[in-house]
């Protein structure tokens, strides 16, 4: 088994930028993932506060630019989901579907996944319909799209779906939580209906539509309405389910010893963006440059 000075879970922002400034500071890391380099940032319908993009950059586009720096820096992506980090002895092992991995310091950089939903029957069978993310907007023109949720993410996400959908964004506060230049350009959208007070009780098959049962208003009456698709935009949370036991009971230990850092979203709570990723991975990378430094 071969053993890396340097492993990076996740190709996102964060983990991009760790693997990079690993590899400018002579460490040949590792980069696993199971996807695409870019993780969410490629549903982002613009991303305006990144520096050196003025008038800001499509999510998808800057992170094929990513993509492109990270090749030219001469790092690929090990292609496979983690499954478990474990430790034996004082060595990190990364176990994939099909391979396990060795490392002597580790950045977590795998970002977050849906919060579990609660109090909404879905039906079983109909995922190709009900999501999380963004779709991809091949074949889903003139159809209409229900997202569920009202903070950032449901906004953002419905400015990227109207381009070829009508959206409509059910809140189940009459407040939305997103920053207001989000609830701005919603607003200005015609494409973009914004539904508050709404409590969605089931999503169900209707052929080869999907409909949802809500409840609304003071008397909480029971309404339906059908969609193509339905967005689920009820938050997220730290993607750290294949954290083994053996790490877990070191985290902090293994953090300041400068062997294991959280980068990006997985470790950012609600401050989840770009700018602040590419910084955490940046920094994770010189700090165990610099205890390798030490230990020469």
């Amino acid at each position: 088994m071969k053993k890396w000075k340097g492993a990076v879970i996740g190709a996102g922002p964060a983990g991009i930028a760790a693997a990079i400034q690993l590899k400018r500071c002579g460490l040949e890391p590792i980069l696993l993932d199971r996807d695409v380099a870019g993780g969410l940032l490629r549903n982002a319908a613009l991303v305006e506060n990144y520096p050196g993009f003025p008038g800001g950059i499509g999510g998808r586009e800057l992170a094929e630019i990513f993509a492109k720096q990270l090749a030219g820096a001469g790092v690929s992506i090990t292609k496979g989901e983690v499954r478990n980090l474990g430790m034996e002895g004082d060595e990190f092992h990364i176990a994939t579907d099909g391979e396990t991995y060795a490392a002597d310091s580790i950045v977590i950089a795998s970002g977050t996944k849906p919060k579990r939903v609660e109090g909404i029957d879905i039906e079983d069978g109909i995922t190709d319909r009900v999501v999380t993310d963004v779709l991809s907007l091949d074949g889903v023109s003139n159809s209409t799209t229900a997202i569920i949720g009202a903070g950032d993410a449901a906004f953002d996400y419905a400015c990227t779906m109207s381009r070829a959908s009508d959206v409509y964004i059910l809140g189940r506060s009459e407040h939305v939580r997103c920053i207001p230049i989000l609830r701005e350009r919603c607003n200005a959208n015609p494409r973009i209906s914004w539904m508050p007070g709404v409590t969605v009780r089931a999503v169900r098959a209707s052929g080869a539509a999907v409909e949802l049962e809500y409840s609304a208003g003071k008397d909480d009456n029971v309404v339906t309405m059908q969609a193509d698709y339905v967005i689920l935009a009820l938050g997220r949370e730290p993607a750290l389910d294949f954290l083994g036991s053996s790490v877990k009971k070191r985290m902090d230990e293994l953090a300041r010893g400068k062997r294991l850092f959280l980068a990006g979203d997985v470790g950012n709570g609600h401050m989840r963006q770009v700018s602040i990723s590419v910084g955490d991975g940046v920094k994770a990378a010189m700090e165990i440059s610099a205890s390798f430094e030490r230990r020469a």
